[in-house]
């Protein structure tokens, strides 16, 4: 997907009155879950680091039951 039409789509999503998280991780990998990932909030500290898919599963399964991060 490019970056613009990413960028869009996360722009009406922020718009919506919906209830909503983005979860942009970084370069997926097949490793199994380790549990110990960064949550970066700031555009600036983005970087495209390594993560398992189960790590970012397990971080958006704990979003739906406790969400902490919200809009």
């Amino acid at each position: 997907m490019r970056t613009q039409d990413k960028d869009a789509q996360e722009m009406r999503i922020r718009r919506s009155s919906l209830t909503w998280t983005l979860v942009r991780p970084g370069v997926l990998t097949s490793g199994a879950a380790t549990g110990r990932y960064q949550v970066l909030i700031e555009p600036s500290e983005w970087r495209n680091g390594l993560i398992s898919r189960a790590d970012v599963a397990h971080y958006i399964v704990g979003q739906i039951d406790h969400p902490f991060r919200v809009r």
